[in-house]
């Protein structure tokens, strides 16, 4: 096995109205030939560690200032090995899930990277049919709990402040 690649992350979200989560998605020339839907990420930088990364990409890949990004929490770092020639690289990725606090009408996807610069936001249920790679997908479903959990732990804080005034 030769150089294992690096690279960071993000599974990218806002809360809507409705208080349900949006992702972003991001259209690719996949190494298939094929076109794909893809959270964005990129090489980790000499020096530089892999939560900036993260950020760093995500802003880069879809012009979203990093002050309106919001690191959550790690989720996950897969291993794409070269088995039997499937893959042209070694690489380790790791996502974070990120919390987009900005206006999802101004992202702006570069036509970069094998990037075609086509972007949505989805909903939990679309996200998981488009998501062609399973190990995203459970990333998409363990994210999704995740900011339930966060939600109702916000709703239970403030119940209990509530009773607190009263």
């Amino acid at each position: 096995m030769g150089e294992i690649i690096q690279s960071a992350g993000g599974i990218i979200y806002y809360i809507e109205k409705d208080w349900e989560p949006r992702y972003l998605l991001i259209k690719r020339h996949a190494l298939s030939g094929k076109i794909e839907w893809v959270s964005p990420k990129g090489k980790i930088q000499p020096g530089e560690s892999i939560e900036t990364t993260a950020i760093r990409e995500v802003s880069e890949e879809t012009w979203i200032p990093i002050n309106q990004l919001k690191l959550k929490q790690m989720l996950w770092t897969t291993k794409i090995r070269n088995i039997d020639n499937k893959w042209p690289i070694d690489k380790d990725v790791t996502y974070f899930l990120m919390q987009f606090v900005g206006n999802p009408d101004v992202v702006n996807i570069a036509q970069v990277e094998w990037y075609i610069g086509i972007h949505k936001w989805t909903n939990f249920q679309e996200v998981l049919w488009l998501i062609y790679y399973q190990d995203i997908r459970e990333l998409i479903r363990k994210s999704y709990l995740l900011i339930k959990q966060w939600q109702k732990n916000t709703d239970v804080k403030k119940q209990f402040l509530e009773k607190l005034g009263n």
